[in-house]
């Protein structure tokens, strides 16, 4: 893989925040040059900081659940767990599926995405870091043959997230490099010597993140969950938008008294409704 050289006395560029509180006319231009210039964006200003610290606390009372299931819910190493958001009916749920801002910037590139995924992704205290890897391989993985986007991965913080407690790392620019020859045999995590290659041309960089900021980044783009070095997990939830011809088997489990509300955003939501509770461990049983 070319990689162009990098100039120690140039800093890199850092994956732009932007505040989408005013009217998205003064943000959202700036936003999608971000997003399609680095594959990830962080949107500040959302309005969704006490929904997300309610939640939040809902998921750090499930960590003993977790830790009893760790092997079945584990995402790639220890410590890193993917599992079902806690439900309820108190409006939390369509709040966060159908945030305006994350619609509109979603909706540039995929033109009418449907929410395919949503789940909590929680990391224990002393977890070992992720490899480096994608979400999704690329759609047409012949190398240098860069394609528009098809999905885009939402993460929402639930707490305030930085370094000491596993915060996102992503590698800005890379999802215009994804094809097979990228990737280890049989899995989507980046070979060791091109992240080397990469390091030198523009580093990895950690997202910090408070409650109800949210990070919009291509599936493609290089990320890992690091190591939380706190006394405490972080919980955090991800999303899935897919363009609407894609073909993926949706994972969205909601419980039926949200029906409604869900169906009335202006997003497609691929969701079974269940007769019970959701929360971590939640399946089946659906209406």
């Amino acid at each position: 893989m070319d990689v162009a050289p990098h100039d120690p006395h140039t800093p890199a560029p850092s994956v732009a925040a932007v505040d989408v509180s005013a009217d998205p006319a003064t943000w959202l231009p700036a936003a999608s040059r971000a997003l399609a210039a680095d594959g990830a964006v962080l949107l500040t200003g959302t309005g969704l900081a006490a929904r997300a610290r309610d939640v939040g606390a809902r998921m750090l009372a499930e960590v003993p659940v977790l830790v009893e299931h760790h092997d079945a819910l584990r995402a790639y190493d220890d410590g890193h767990m993917r599992h079902r958001p806690p439900g309820g009916s108190d409006g939390h749920v369509a709040a966060f599926l159908g945030h305006p801002a994350v619609l509109a910037l979603c909706s540039a590139p995929l033109e009418a995405p449907r929410v395919i995924s949503y789940h909590g992704h929680t990391v224990l205290p002393g977890s070992s870091p992720q490899p480096v890897h994608a979400d999704w391989e690329p759609l047409w993985p012949q190398p240098g043959l860069a394609h528009p986007p098809f999905m885009l991965a939402v993460n929402i913080a639930l707490v305030d997230t930085g370094e000491h407690n596993g915060s996102i790392e992503v590698w800005p620019g890379t999802h215009e490099l994804a094809s097979r020859e990228v990737y280890r045999h049989g899995s989507l995590c980046v070979r060791e010597e091109l992240l080397e290659e990469r390091r030198a041309a523009r580093p990895p960089e950690r997202v910090a993140m408070r409650p109800g900021d949210v990070l919009v980044r291509d599936v493609r783009l290089w990320h890992r969950g690091t190591r939380n070095t706190s006394g405490t997990a972080r919980p955090m939830l991800w999303l899935l938008l897919a363009a609407p011809w894609l073909r993926a088997e949706p994972s969205v489990l909601l419980e039926a008294g949200v029906r409604g509300e869900v169906e009335a955003l202006p997003v497609e939501v691929a969701a079974e409704y269940a007769r019970h509770p959701v929360g971590a461990l939640s399946g089946g049983e659906a209406e």
